[in-house]
């Protein structure tokens, strides 16, 4: 990894964390996906990991931007599912969004919006319709707010993981309004929807890696 800069080293360990975190965390998503789906986004989410995870080792050294589109390439070609596919549309947002990389935290909360602002623009979804987008948008809001108050990146990614988690948690009592999901409305009552809940799974490993990383400098 020679001549990466420490932004380089630190975003692609925390992907790759979060890559196994998710991994680890496959029959739970199945189980979730399950009540209103196929059943299979863990093995979906598995291969997009897997995925990630050979992009980062063959990737030279290089920036932020670099390791983001590096990773959502691949995630595109190996996992080219629905969720796959907004995963890597969203890496690719993220690894194309324009800022001010002189700020981490505001450079993470901004390519976090440009995430997520994809995601929603490519599934076509909105809050409220028992999808990915009810864990992800409270996360981007949670996000902006702390670093617009000058909160160091691990806080940053801290909020919304919060935020994610609650919002996951609340699609309990939602209704699925699209695709499969749309359906099969009352199977999926009473159970969280399972892209939320990897998205929460995903931000409270970010957030946890980040901490740790960010306590041994």
């Amino acid at each position: 990894m020679s001549g990466a800069s420490s932004a380089d080293v630190s975003v692609r360990s925390v992907l790759a964390a979060v890559a196994g975190d998710i991994r680890a965390q496959a029959d739970l998503l199945n189980e979730l996906d399950g009540a209103s789906g196929d059943g299979d986004l863990g093995v979906t989410m598995s291969l997009a990991a897997t995925a990630l995870l050979r992009a980062l080792e063959s990737l030279p050294p290089g920036g932020v931007a670099e390791a983001l589109r590096a990773c959502g390439a691949a995630v595109a070609r190996e996992a080219p599912s629905t969720s796959g596919t907004l995963v890597a549309t969203g890496l690719l947002r993220a690894a194309g969004a324009a800022m001010d990389e002189s700020e981490p935290a505001a450079e993470l909360a901004a390519r976090f919006a440009a995430a997520v602002d994809g995601i929603q623009e490519r599934g076509g979804a909105e809050v409220g319709s028992k999808t990915m987008l009810d864990a992800l948008v409270p996360a981007r809001d949670a996000a902006n707010r702390a670093a617009a108050a000058g909160e160091a990146s691990a806080a940053v990614l801290a909020a919304a993981a919060a935020a994610a988690d609650t919002g996951a948690a609340l699609t309990v009592e939602m209704r699925p309004k699209h695709g499969r999901a749309g359906w099969l409305a009352d199977r999926s009552a009473g159970h969280e929807d399972a892209g939320a809940r990897m998205v929460a799974i995903a931000l409270a490993s970010a957030a946890e890696h980040t901490a740790s990383a960010a306590s041994l400098q």
